[in-house]
């Protein structure tokens, strides 16, 4: 059996282009890989055709030598754009492996450890106006099975403010305090600070919520060391998670090793696939830190995520947004992880388990491409 044929499909939705590889062997396997990266997809679909011209030929279940051929011959480095394209190859070549030997991957990768995998709701907050309006809103995500949430309380760098002022804290704080009221002890909370914060004022802020019992705050500040990062997780006792735009073990061995925070994120996309994802996560699980996977992705990376998640020992949660993700899903996905109450069930079959009906994603791409 060998890699044949590269397919690459574009899709604009919502607030992002999903980006979609589906390489086929000379047997007619086909396998997908996603390598979704908001809106850079011209530089990505350049990089998987030339990793795919690379590898063209060759065994495809051969992953492990042709990811390693890729990253250090072809790539050149651990940029956002080329790692997501590995990433797509790396997706794409699993699935075929699982599907040429009618194998789930997990199963090619030592067997899962968890049949189903739990999840944190993100996006459910979009377009609150008020701490009312805010609260209202999670308890409704509560209402309909969720039992984790995350939100931003300083926002994004999409409103353009990326210094907080001095009373921004405190209102904060407030606000988390006010959600933790509302949907009670026993749903999972999470804060996303989006790197807003010097450290005195993300020192604050931790200290400030270590009562509310979160399950982390993640990217409360810049990331300048290990060792700024180590310090701030000592000066309190809430969870740090960090790690969604890394792209290599070498980029996260340094945090891992100084134990400078309590979760790791590697993003399946961001760190070059499955194949280096799972790595991270075992450098981790060696120093006991928890991995909380990055995931606001499309089907085909949930799906691996979703293999990761259930794959190594030391995961805590993942990151989901609703069903509908993207909008155009149910038009080209025929069968996938879908979100059953507060995880997702592990599928067994073959390959990444996700069912791709290809001539209605090129029939929705806003650019698509072949090569042979």
């Amino acid at each position: 059996m060998k890699i044949a044929k590269l397919r690459t499909y574009v899709l604009a939705d919502a607030n992002k282009h999903y980006l979609y590889a589906a390489i086929q062997t000379d047997r007619g396997i086909v396998g997908f890989g996603e390598a979704t990266l908001d809106h850079r997809w011209p530089s990505v679909v350049a990089g998987i055709e030339e990793g795919f011209r690379a590898i063209a030929g060759q065994d495809p279940t051969a992953v492990a030598k042709h990811w390693a051929l890729l990253k250090d011959k072809v790539y050149w480095g651990e940029g956002a754009s080329s790692m997501a394209a590995l990433a797509a190859i790396d997706q794409a070549l699993w699935d075929i492996t699982g599907k040429a030997y009618g194998l789930p991957v997990h199963k090619l990768l030592g067997g899962a450890v968890r049949d189903r995998v739990g999840v944190y709701l993100n996006q459910w907050w979009a377009g609150y106006r008020s701490t009312q309006d805010l609260i209202r809103k999670a308890q409704d995500a509560v209402s309909r099975g969720a039992t984790a949430l995350k939100w931003y309380p300083f926002g994004t760098a999409d409103q353009l403010q990326y210094r907080v002022r001095q009373h921004d804290v405190p209102k904060a704080v407030a606000e988390v305090r006010a959600v933790r009221d509302a949907v009670g002890p026993s749903i999972g909370l999470m804060v996303d600070l989006w790197r807003r914060l010097d450290w005195a004022s993300a020192a604050q802020f931790c200290s400030s919520v270590a009562d509310c019992d979160l399950v982390f705050v993640e990217e409360p500040t810049e990331f300048q060391s290990a060792d700024a990062l180590a310090r701030l997780s000592s000066a309190t006792r809430t969870r740090i998670a960090f790690g969604e735009r890394l792209h290599s073990r070498r980029q996260f061995a340094e945090i891992i090793e100084r134990q400078a925070v309590g979760l790791v994120q590697p993003s399946i996309i961001r760190v070059g696939g499955l194949t280096e994802a799972v790595k991270i996560a075992n450098a981790a699980e060696t120093y006991n830190i928890g991995v909380v996977p990055h995931n606001p992705h499309g089907p085909v990376a949930i799906a691996a995520s979703v293999t990761l998640a259930a794959l190594v020992t030391n995961f805590v949660i993942l990151e989901s947004y609703e069903n509908d993700n993207p909008p155009s899903r149910s038009r080209f996905v025929r069968q996938g992880p879908m979100i059953e109450g507060d995880s997702y069930s592990l599928s067994e079959a073959p390959g990444l388990g996700v069912e791709i009906d290809e001539e209605a994603l090129a029939q929705l791409a806003v650019a698509k491409r072949t090569v042979t």
